[in-house]
């Protein structure tokens, strides 16, 4: 086999050898690969499944309402809260970030024992995964989030 290699490199053909080498090569990538390649990329592979259209930014709407009232419960499991904690949901903030994904933001009401009543932001990355918007399977907690006591009102 060396020797086939060495009588072929020396012969006065290498030159044309390399050159048809060169076009099949070229041949075989526009016949065979690229077709190849094409045809996967225009499948389904590579899309994913249609979003539910959706405004994003800061919105109020029943699903963001569900998102509160289990971001609530996040918030209870994760902090460390006393029973006395009131929640307030009047004022509650809610944005949308696209792919069902939400932050949610509300206070909620503590007694300290040197300021008195103190106002507590807490805030949560919710998204929902399922399709029942009132159900808590249908809901991931992605974090939760306090920030420190603010002086009450």
């Amino acid at each position: 086999m060396k020797a086939f290699f060495t009588k072929l490199l020396r012969s006065k053909y290498s030159l044309l050898f390399l050159i048809l080498f060169i076009a099949l090569l070229y041949v075989l990538q526009e016949k065979a690969i690229t077709p190849l390649v094409m045809k996967v990329v225009q499948s389904d592979l590579f899309f994913e499944p249609e979003q539910e259209e959706e405004a994003l930014g800061p919105v109020k709407n029943q699903r963001t309402g569900f998102a509160l009232i289990f971001c609530k419960d996040a918030a209870k499991e994760a902090g460390e809260l006393p029973d006395l904690a009131e929640f307030r949901d009047e004022h509650y903030q809610a944005w949308a970030l696209g792919n069902r994904h939400y932050v949610i933001r509300s206070t909620v009401r503590l007694i300290d024992p040197e300021r008195g009543q103190v106002d507590q932001l807490y805030a949560c990355k919710m998204r929902m995964t399922g399709d029942h918007e009132a159900e808590a399977a249908s809901w991931t907690v992605l974090g939760v989030d306090f920030n420190p006591a603010a002086a009450g009102d």
